[in-house]
């Protein structure tokens, strides 16, 4: 008999999962759960008007409900390279605006993405790609993360020639250096990606440009160029204190430990920040053997950056299961230290004065202050680009207030030919929003280098196949139902 209510996704223990890094915190559904939480699909395809990449929800959890996940993948794969991933760690606000959301609970397509995923270890068995003639177009791709890889297969899949630019030992980009191998396995990094590369995507590791090629070099030899380099320059606090070594900003933290380093936090741990960079790096402190572990946010919990959405409040429920306590309102004046190192944390708590629109603005109430002993702060308190890289050409590219670049509707910056997106520039600064600028900016760049008459539609990623989507929609989607 078909049931409404939601399949409920089976959780590790969390007393289990903070003691190592190889367990995931969610399981992965069975066959039978995956076809009967699919089959609770009316077929309605709200939840594709709010998915950045357009994607054929409707389409491929239908195909699942049919026991099919090798057509599942058929139709990610039009427009999204990276199911596994993405259904582990996407935003999900296809979820927010379910129709079934109070009946029964929305359809769980994240999980059932990555269901499907997880079923294959090469891709190529089922997708079974025609290996193009080359077309005469090279085209350089900066930074090998989750924008400059879609780029890179795409653009591929019709012929060009694309070389990947990547400064690090790896490619992922914040996949590989920002999301916890907890939330995201090694192994399946290597599947999806290594799937892409087999295709003849051509790589250069520890390979800055601006440092070991120039990219004056780079528009001489390509006929295009996609920057897909994120926001890695960290913003620090600047509170007093923050140069001891054992504060550290949360880019640097993660990275450091996706690439194998057991950094010792000591036993209590301070993230300084609300998003879910604070969430992780909070998380991966308690794996790294941390006792106590504060997430402190100078706003209230209602304003932490990705609320209101079902994916906020789950990262907060999983971090909140493993023990992580969440201090709000709330801002540090003075990290204290010791033989030159923080042993403890000053801060004020605040009042939170409303400005007539917008958020309420954190005021701190200084005549009485507040003392926590640390071991280790971190501060997950943003990032931004640094486009010195780009030597002589910098003066060309224009910027908007927020310094991100100004680009067209293809995706091409002001200077010809030179294409970006991604974190740099896409300020919802998630993954599938940086898979979407990779789609919008192959067809822009096919179109530049004038070779649409010569492209394959059946491998060109599909860009509105439904109404544009909606961040503002799929928040106020959730937020009127008065979980606020």
């Amino acid at each position: 008999m078909l049931s409404f209510e939601r399949v409920r996704i089976r959780k590790a223990d969390p007393v289990k999962r903070v003691g190592t890094f190889e367990l995931e915190p969610l399981e992965n559904y069975n066959d039978g759960e995956a076809i009967a939480e699919a089959s609770r699909c009316i077929g309605c395809n709200m939840c594709s008007a709010a998915c950045p990449a357009s994607l054929d929800i409707g389409g491929y959890v239908r195909s699942t409900a049919a026991g099919d996940p090798a057509q599942t993948i058929r139709i990610i794969m039009e427009t999204l390279p990276f199911p596994a991933i993405i259904g582990r760690v996407c935003t999900h606000m296809c979820e927010d605006v379910c129709v079934l959301y109070d009946g029964g609970g929305p359809i769980a397509i994240r999980h059932l993405k990555r269901y499907a995923a997880d079923k294959f270890d090469d891709y190529g068995e089922i997708l079974k790609p025609q290996k193009r003639k080359f077309i005469g177009k090279r085209v350089a791709v900066v930074g090998g993360g989750p924008a400059g890889l879609t780029v890179a297969y795409y653009l591929t899949l019709q012929g060009v020639k694309v070389t990947v630019f990547e400064e690090r030992p790896a490619l992922g980009g914040f996949m590989k250096t920002g999301i916890p191998r907890y939330r995201l396995p090694q192994n399946v990094l290597d599947k999806e990606i290594g799937y892409i590369l087999s295709r003849g995507v051509q790589v250069k590791l520890n390979t800055a440009v601006g440092r070991d090629v120039k990219f004056e070099d780079l528009m001489k030899e390509y006929d295009a160029i996609f920057l897909g380099v994120g926001n890695h320059k960290p913003r620090m606090t600047g509170t007093p204190g923050s140069d001891a070594p054992n504060v550290m900003h949360a880019t640097e933290f993660l990275e450091r430990v996706s690439f194998g380093e057991k950094i010792n936090v000591g036993e209590t741990v301070a993230v300084i920040g609300g998003g879910f960079t604070a969430n992780d790096s909070a998380r991966t402190s308690l794996r790294l053997g941390a006792k106590h572990v504060y997430i402190m946010y100078r706003r209230r919990d209602v304003d932490r950056p990705g609320y209101p959405s079902m994916n906020a409040d789950e990262e907060m429920e999983e971090a909140e299961e493993e023990n992580v306590e969440y201090v709000w309102e709330v801002t540090p004046f003075e990290y204290v230290k010791e033989n030159g190192r923080v042993v403890a944390m000053k801060y004020w708590k605040n009042e939170m004065v409303s400005q007539g629109k917008g958020r309420a603005k954190p005021v701190p109430i200084k005549d009485k202050f507040y003392t926590i002993k640390v071991d280790m702060v971190i501060e997950a308190t943003g990032q931004e680009t640094d486009y010195s890289f780009l030597g002589s050409y910098v003066e060309k590219l224009r910027l908007n207030d927020r310094g991100e670049p100004i680009v067209d509707q293809y995706g091409m910056t002001s200077i010809p030919g030179v294409f970006t997106g991604g974190d740099s520039t896409n300020p919802n600064r998630d993954l599938i929003s940086a898979v979407r600028d990779g789609d919008i900016a192959v067809q822009g760049i096919l179109r530049y280098l004038n070779v649409m008459d010569q492209v394959s539609y059946d491998d060109l990623p599909l860009l509105d196949r439904f109404k544009p989507y909606s961040y503002t929609a799929a928040a106020e989607a959730y937020a009127s139902r008065g979980l606020e």
